[in-house]
């Protein structure tokens, strides 16, 4: 791999000096936002280094929490950054139709090499008219439950494969005097958002699977259709179920999304952990206690989001970074060749700073093996090979207008945690009436 590595950036080197005039200390600045000082950000800086060394290109990347309010104000000021990397392809492609981004043909890009080693479905959503404008990066897997293996073990409970079993698990549990799920999804001003990941791993595994999803995403089916129905239907058993959830119901909407772990790795005095599931996403980890990272992989792992209705074929749902690009500088266009090849995410997949990156590339070629933790491994197979079978589906909520997606989608199942099962059609009305 470090052969490939090098022989990739010895190429570019040459074609930095082939331009004319050689792009030696050229900055390239790439924002986004992935934290400057967290795993990701650190990750991210690390895969430049050699790129750097040998192209002579300076790549600056900086993070920002305010990353969406600190770039608009940045075009509008007229001085955008080289590249940025958005964690919504809706933002990406708004972008391309205010005219901010360019194609990614302009800067060179074999847009055929690209939906072959990226899947026409990932590729797709950065597509404005059948242009592609996004650049797929990283992507995270959605679809799981962490657990801790050595609790379940030592209570005899079997890992779940489907929705029923993991209902009678969390009954059982329950019944023992103990808290099944740990649930918070307070986040500022995107408070909901961790529902919505709920409402739609459930939608995959329901209804028509994929296709009902896809159809409900671009609002082919209202909002309140049936099928969606069920799924928030699915939704509330977990959040509004006595006992089900760690500090109950009120509990849901005022934890922290990135605290909302922290009781299984709790003992309480008869030894028993706070909660003993929580579904949330692969980049969790970098959430945890210090202690708690530590025991990523053995202490604690995950299991697949279960299945719900017998005869749909697996799917796994995810999120993920795509950047897009402001100029055509010949600096811009080596640094994007670069990261559309394997060799770019080699430095983030073996980066352990902070028990280490969980961002996992969206190139279906890329080794899985080169990842640091085995559980990252697994979770890069899984998603590699649902991007390959095209059975890989972006968050909903990103994919839909910002008005409904990060606005009313939001705030209507932060409405429902609070209010309970009697306002599902409300919720789902409400949704339907504010779609653009």
């Amino acid at each position: 791999m470090k052969k490939s590595i090098i022989g990739l950036l010895l190429i570019l080197s040459m074609l930095a000096v082939a331009c004319g005039n050689s792009l030696e200390g050229q900055e390239v600045i790439y924002f986004g936002a992935p934290a400057t000082d967290g795993p990701d950000g650190q990750a991210i800086q690390a895969t430049f280094r050699d790129f750097t060394e040998e192209t002579g290109i300076i790549v600056t990347y900086v993070g920002s929490e305010n990353f969406e309010s600190e770039l608009l104000a940045q075009i509008e000021a007229g001085n955008p950054p080289n590249i940025a990397l958005w964690p919504q392809p809706g933002t990406v492609r708004a972008q391309a139709r205010a005219g901010n981004i360019i194609p990614l043909e302009d800067v060179g890009v074999d847009l055929d090499e690209y939906r072959s080693n990226f899947s026409p479905y990932l590729v797709g959503l950065g597509e404005v008219d059948g242009v592609p404008y996004g650049g797929a990066q990283a992507v995270n897997l959605k679809s799981i439950v962490w657990y801790q293996p050595a609790e379940f073990e030592k209570r005899g409970y079997a890992v779940p494969e489907t929705w029923d079993e993991m209902i009678a698990l969390a009954d059982q549990i329950v019944a023992e005097g103990m808290t099944p799920f740990c649930f918070g999804m307070y986040s500022n001003g995107a408070t909901g958002w961790l529902a919505t990941d709920w409402m739609e791993d459930i939608m995959l595994r329901t209804g028509n699977g994929v296709d009902s999803y896809d159809a409900w995403v671009n609002h082919e089916i209202p909002f309140n259709d049936p099928i969606v129905k069920t799924a928030a239907t699915y939704l509330s058993q977990i959040m509004h179920t006595d006992g089900y959830v760690v500090g109950g119901t009120d509990a849901i909407v005022s934890t922290f999304f990135g605290n909302a772990q922290d009781p299984m790795f709790e003992r309480d005095s008869n030894g028993n952990p706070g909660c003993f599931m929580h579904r949330q996403a692969s980049f969790i980890p970098g959430f945890w206690p210090e202690e708690a990272k530590e025991g990523l992989g053995t202490e604690t792992t995950s299991f697949p989001f279960p299945a719900i209705e017998s005869g749909l074929p697996p799917a796994a749902l995810g999120a993920g970074d795509m950047w897009g690009v402001f100029n055509d500088r010949d600096a811009t266009k080596a640094v994007v060749e670069y990261m559309l090849s394997t060799d770019y995410f080699t430095a983030i997949a073996t980066n352990v700073n902070d028990a280490g990156s969980t961002r996992i590339s969206a190139h279906t070629g890329f080794d899985t093996s080169l990842y640091w933790s085995p559980v990252v491994q697994a979770q890069a197979a899984v998603l590699s090979d649902a991007l390959a079978a095209n059975s890989f589906r972006f968050d909903g909520s990103d994919n839909m207008p910002p008005a409904v997606g990060a606005g009313t989608f939001w705030v209507e199942m932060t409405e429902l945690a609070t209010n309970g099962p009697s306002y599902i059609d409300t919720a789902l009305d409400n949704i339907e009436n504010s779609w653009p």
